[in-house]
């Protein structure tokens, strides 16, 4: 049997979405705007291209498995009038047309999705798993004798959580569609409308137009706008400086260009389970005898040695200005908004300033530190644009070079 997709039969944003090249290929869309179905098609499509190989399809638990995929599979199957068995415990469906084998896996239990090489994987509603579902995909996919290795992925977006970060990834080659609810003409007008009065102006974009948005209430950092504040300049004749915040795991340094008048980061360096001297050495070797603006609470810690952090900075090279104690919070988190705001301080190439700047929200008064990945690149930048362009000014200071 010859297994034909008649593309002609897909909504525009399913057959864009079908035709990416990428071997990581996302859908993320709104309510009912045809993601499950296009996933489904894809597995069945790809069991055919892999025969004999198998691949996996991952729903976040086996009861949702039941309710979507698994239904889907059957009426597509069904419609063809393919010859296949599924056999509900071992969670496998065996298409015979082809010997083609798709298993189907639950992303609440990652351990369980350890096993043998895969030519292919899909998962349904990825943003609502852990990033480590997707790991153990990336790295299952690898059989040698597979027609075409690829994994897809089909969802509504989750607040800016991993998914968000895979979507902007340099590192991996992966393709992006965006699909709306409106745009599926087989839904009814009714329930559009009732979507489009039931939710913010946040959550349509969010669960119609498929867009990652924060729902969050509280950004700290509410005035910074990809769009606005993501760009690359030109930097000659500014000056070179870096602003580190002290943290075994993970230790944080930006390095970023200033004038009179604007600051730029373009560079970041983060480094898990690491000390002051590992980072000294990092920052030496591509920007040697820069200014650093780092944690004040440096000069008396002693995060690596007997030495404090700054005297660690000094041996190596660096000029350190910082002031004698932090400044507040709510004081560093002004100056960096209103450079934001007037548009003088912009960042490039750098994965974990932006989701900080995106992502951080307060929480009782502070800001919420709960997630062990968030809020040290911030932290950093935080000294820098407060000693630079301080909104309170700096009554007691000293400098050390």
């Amino acid at each position: 049997m010859k297994f034909i997709i008649e593309k002609d039969n897909l909504l525009k944003h399913q057959r864009r979405w079908w035709d990416l090249p990428n071997f990581v290929k996302l859908m993320v869309g709104g309510y009912g705007s045809g993601k499950t179905y296009c996933g489904a098609l894809r597995s069945i499509y790809l069991s055919y291209l892999n025969s004999p190989h198998p691949g996996m399809y991952v729903s976040p638990s086996h009861n949702l498995s039941q309710k979507t995929i698994v239904i889907t599979l059957k009426e597509i199957m069904d419609k063809a009038e393919m010859d296949y068995t599924y056999n509900q415990i071992k969670g496998e469906f065996l298409i015979h047309n082809w010997n083609g084998r798709i298993w189907l896996g639950s992303g609440d239990k990652p351990d369980s999705l350890r096993g043998p090489n895969l030519a292919w994987a899909g998962i349904d509603e990825p943003f609502i798993q852990k990033r480590d579902v997707f790991d153990q995909m990336l790295a299952r996919v690898r059989h040698p004798d597979a027609e075409q290795r690829e994994i897809f992925l089909t969802g509504t977006p989750e607040e800016l959580n991993w998914g968000y970060q895979l979507t902007n990834s340099e590192k991996i080659d992966i393709g992006v569609i965006q699909a709306s609810t409106l745009d599926n003409p087989y839904l009814p007008d009714e329930y559009k409308e009732n979507l489009l009065a039931a939710y913010t102006p946040e959550q349509i974009d969010a669960y119609l137009h498929g867009k990652f948005v924060n729902l969050t209430q509280g950004r700290v950092y509410k005035e910074f706008d990809r769009d606005i504040h993501i760009i690359h300049r030109e930097l000659e004749g500014w000056e070179i400086s870096g602003c580190i915040d002290f943290n075994v795991d993970a230790m944080s340094c930006l390095i970023f260009a200033s004038n009179s008048n604007e600051l730029h980061v373009f560079d970041e360096f983060r480094l898990k389970n690491s000390g002051t001297y590992d980072m000294a050495e990092a920052v030496k070797e591509k920007y040697p005898g820069i200014k650093l603006y780092p944690d004040a609470t440096g000069s008396a810690r002693k995060t690596s040695s007997s030495q404090s952090d700054h005297d660690i900075l000094r041996q190596y090279g660096f000029k350190i200005l910082a002031p004698k104690a932090n400044p507040h919070v709510r004081d560093r988190v002004n100056a960096v908004n209103r450079m934001l705001k007037d548009r003088r301080l912009t960042v490039e190439n750098c994965e974990y300033l932006i989701m900080d700047l995106d992502r951080n929200v307060w929480r009782n008064g502070d800001i919420d530190k709960r997630d062990p990945e968030q809020s040290h690149c911030s932290d950093a930048l935080g000294y820098a644009v407060n000693w630079l362009f301080p909104t309170v000014s700096r009554k007691v200071t000293y400098q050390t070079w």
